[in-house]
C-alpha cells in the first residue's frame, strides 16, 4: 500500500503541456544558452550542479505557470527592445497593427534598394557617389544633391548622360549581379508574404529570394507591361512580382533616367495620373495595405504619387500603409519626413539611424 504521506507525481504530460514546447523559441533559446546569466535554471545535488540537457524543458514541465509568467515577461522586454520603444513610443501600437494586417494577409511588400544591401548588393546612394570618379564629376556635389534634395533621379540622369547609357548597362548588371547566398533581412520575406510583391529594384534578389525558399513568383510584370495579371493574381493568392520600374535589360519598359521618368509619370513636374505609373499605383494604394522595406521613402516622384493620392481621395478613404525607417539624427530633417510620410498617409516604425540589423529583428518579430 503506498505510503499516503509521500506526494503522488503525474508523470505523463497533457496534450496540453505538450502543445505548447516551443512555442517559447527566444525565450526558450536565453535559457539553453550556457554563455547567458539572464534566467538560469539549475539542478543540484548538495553542492554539486548537475548540468541539464534542456534547462527550458525542465522549467515548462517543472513549473509550467511561473514559465508561462517568465516567458511573458521576456516577450514584453524583448519586443519593446527590439522596437525601441523608449525612443520611438509609438512604434508599438504601430506594429502590433501592422501585425495583425499581416496574419490577415491584407498587406503586401513594396520593396526599395535597402533591402538588397542586405544580401550583398551595392547601398544605392555610395554605388552612385562612386560612379562620379569615371563619369568625371563632383562626387561631393552629387553627395549633397542625393542627401538634401533626394534628386536620385536628376543624379541619375547626369551619370547615364555623362558615362553613355551602353557602357552604364553593361557595368550596372555585373556590379549587381544576384549573390549565391542571400541571407539578411530579404531572406525573411517569403516567409512572411506568401502572395505577391512589389519592388522598384532592377536586381533579381527577390526572384532568387523567393526561389530559393521553395516559392518562386509564377509571374513577373513590370510597371509599363500588362499589369491586369498583377491585380487579379493578389485576390487568387499567386505569387506574383510586379517590377514597378522595370528591368534594366529592357528599356521599353524601364523608368531609371529622366526621360523615363517623365514618360512614367508625367514631364511637368507633376503627376499625371494618365501616366502608366501614377494610374497604376493609384489603384493600388487605394486597395491594399503596403510595407515599405528598404525604402528611402525621399521627395521622388513615387511618393510624391502617394501624397497626391491621399490628398485627392482623402485619408479617411485609404487603408493603413507602413513602412520601417531609419530615423534621422537630426530632428529637423526627421520633422520634415513624418510630415511627408502623414501627407501620404504611411505610418513609420522608426529605428536609430545607422542600425539596419534592427530591420530583420523586426521582420522576425512579425513572424513570431
Amino acid at each position: 500500500m503506498p505510503n499516503s504521506s509521500q506526494p503522488s507525481f503525474d508523470q505523463e504530460a497533457t496534450l496540453e503541456e505538450l502543445a505548447g514546447v516551443g512555442k517559447n523559441r527566444r525565450f526558450d533559446e536565453i535559457i539553453d544558452d550556457e554563455e547567458s546569466e539572464e534566467i538560469q535554471v539549475i539542478c543540484k545535488r548538495g553542492n554539486e550542479e548537475i548540468p541539464l540537457a534542456k534547462p527550458s524543458r525542465a522549467f515548462y514541465f517543472g513549473d509550467r505557470y511561473l514559465y508561462e509568467q517568465e516567458a511573458k515577461r521576456f516577450d514584453q522586454e524583448e519586443k519593446a527592445r527590439i522596437l525601441n520603444t523608449d525612443q520611438f513610443p509609438r512604434n508599438l501600437v504601430r506594429f502590433d497593427e501592422l501585425k495583425r494586417s499581416c496574419q490577415r494577409g491584407f498587406v503586401i511588400p513594396f520593396v526599395g534598394a535597402g533591402m538588397s544591401v542586405s544580401a550583398g548588393c551595392p547601398e544605392w546612394k555610395g554605388y552612385l557617389i562612386n560612379l562620379c570618379t569615371d563619369a568625371q564629376l563632383d562626387a561631393e556635389a552629387m553627395r549633397a544633391r542625393l542627401e538634401e534634395r533626394g534628386d536620385y533621379e536628376g543624379v541619375m540622369n547626369d551619370l547615364v548622360i555623362a558615362l553613355g547609357e551602353s557602357r552604364f548597362n553593361l557595368d550596372f548588371e555585373r556590379d549587381f549581379k544576384t549573390p549565391d547566398e542571400i541571407a539578411g533581412a530579404v531572406s525573411l520575406l517569403p516567409k512572411l508574404f506568401d502572395n505577391s510583391a512589389i519592388t522598384t529594384n532592377f536586381d533579381r534578389v527577390l526572384e532568387k529570394v523567393y526561389e530559393s525558399d521553395g516559392k518562386a513568383f509564377i509571374e513577373k510584370v513590370t510597371g509599363r507591361g500588362q499589369v491586369n495579371a498583377f491585380f487579379r493574381a493578389i485576390p487568387a493568392g499567386e505569387r506574383y512580382l510586379l517590377k514597378l520600374h522595370g528591368n534594366l535589360d529592357n528599356a521599353a519598359e524601364r523608368v531609371l533616367n529622366k526621360c523615363e521618368y517623365d514618360t512614367a509619370y508625367g514631364n511637368d513636374g507633376n503627376i499625371h495620373f494618365d501616366c502608366p505609373l501614377p494610374k497604376l499605383l493609384r489603384r493600388l494604394f487605394t486597395s491594399y495595405s503596403f510595407l515599405f522595406l528598404g525604402c528611402s521613402l525621399s521627395a521622388d516622384r513615387t511618393i510624391q504619387t502617394f501624397m497626391k493620392v491621399a490628398q485627392q481621395e482623402g485619408r479617411d478613404s485609404l487603408p493603413h500603409h507602413y513602412a520601417i525607417l531609419a530615423s534621422p539624427s537630426d530632428p529637423t530633417r526627421k520633422a520634415a519626413i513624418d510630415t511627408r510620410l502623414a501627407d501620404a498617409h504611411i505610418s513609420p516604425i522608426w529605428f536609430p539611424e545607422g542600425e539596419f540589423g534592427n530591420i530583420e529583428e523586426i521582420l522576425q518579430l512579425l513572424l513570431d
